[in-house]
């Protein structure tokens, strides 16, 4: 797994300062660098795919029929997929011969890889649905079985009843033919009496044995189920743990990493921020791309970005303040390329402090702005 995470980092961070990152300077000489730069790139473009961009492309081509449609999560890693496929492609045409090449193959791979997950859980899903849907029609054939006894006992009884008046109504008859044909009746009554039984034990054998036969494939299926979702539980406090060890880089004076029950929490001073103004300062913006390269590799976890202050002004000001804050720091997230839907922001003015507002150093402690960042995977159990 932790191979798998460095690889996934390596991909985001190369993909993103690949070959657009080396300066034509580099490339071409100084006198002809500025002129020439349209023509090598269209030369380029025209030559075939590299050995690594064509495997990748095979092999993601090879899942592609495979992907549930009705996973957003499959959809959205397949979309990533591709887009870092054509990059692959790219790259490998600027730069054949670098290095990197063989890690950015291995993380298509790795691509490949969740998708097949995706498409085996969802397989899973619809097992399940069915083994319910089965479960529910048993119950239903156990009904109906109930009602066929029912009505076979009631029309049983209802013929010996007629049988005995039959029998009453032969006043004719004497008392000797009476008596032998209320034998004869009482003969037939018991014989009913223990067909309809043995064919009820019967029927309700049948049924029972077929419901405990359905109800343990259906246990044994749900087991594989909370089996499944364990372990990816597992993978997300792995990928949580592994995000925090990298966030833990970015801890400095000015900015503090620590974890409860809410998740990892970045807490940032307000000393990065322009005094009494929301706008962020370049040190800010440095650590904050840092974190969103962190989060472009893991894609599975979401942040709630929170502004506070400290009691020095209107509790109208100081929540403006901090919602404008929380703000400019979500919109510097999505500007670096992390999807909107995954955050969220949220001022909250003087009403959280963490430090005596009396001192001077408790106002700054409570005016700060905090990235709590947590797996989805965890966000749902």
């Amino acid at each position: 797994m932790k191979k798998l995470v460095l690889l996934f980092l390596s991909l985001g961070l190369a993909f993103s300062f690949g070959a657009e990152s080396v300066p034509a300077k580099q490339i071409l000489p100084k006198k002809v660098a500025k002129k020439q730069s349209v023509r090598p790139v269209q030369e380029k473009s025209k030559k075939a795919a590299g050995k690594f961009a064509t495997r990748c492309n095979e092999d993601l081509n090879q899942v592609k029929s495979t992907i549930p449609v009705t996973s957003y999560l499959a959809n959205v890693t397949w979309a990533e997929a591709e887009a870092r496929a054509k990059q692959l492609e790219r790259f490998e045409q600027e730069m054949p011969k670098s290095d990197m090449l063989p890690y950015f193959a291995e993380a298509c791979s790795l691509y490949v890889e969740l998708l097949k997950l995706y498409t085996e859980t969802d397989r899973i899903e619809k097992n399940t649905e069915a083994a319910i849907q089965e479960r529910q029609t048993v119950m239903e054939e156990i009904e109906k079985t109930q009602n066929a006894i029912a009505v076979l006992r009631k029309d049983s009884l209802s013929a010996l009843q007629n049988d005995l008046l039959a029998a009453k109504n032969q006043t004719l008859e004497t008392q000797e033919e009476m008596k032998e044909r209320e034998a004869h009746a009482n003969a037939k009554q018991d014989s009913l009496l223990k067909a309809s039984k043995e064919r009820e034990a019967t029927l309700l054998a049948q049924a029972s044995a077929r419901e405990d036969s359905l109800l343990r494939a259906s246990k044994e299926r749900e087991s594989e189920l909370e089996k499944a979702l364990a372990e990816e539980r597992a993978k997300a406090e792995a990928r949580q743990k592994e995000a925090k060890s990298k966030l833990n880089e970015l801890q400095s004076k000015l900015i503090q990493v620590t974890q409860d029950a809410r998740g990892i929490i970045l807490s940032m001073s307000d000393i990065l921020f322009d005094v009494n103004k929301a706008s962020l300062k370049q040190d800010l913006k440095t650590s904050l791309a840092k974190v969103a390269g962190i989060l472009s590799v893991y894609q599975e976890l979401n942040v709630l970005v929170e502004g506070h202050t400290d009691n020095t002004g209107s509790e109208k000001h100081n929540m403006k303040l901090s919602e404008q804050r929380a703000k400019n720091v979500m919109d510097f997230l999505v500007s670096q390329g992390i999807d909107a839907s995954r955050l969220t922001s949220k001022g909250y003015g003087m009403t959280r402090p963490v430090g005596d507002n009396k001192t001077k150093d408790g106002r700054q402690k409570n005016r700060r702005v905090d990235l709590v960042i947590q797996d989805k995977v965890l966000l749902g159990k």
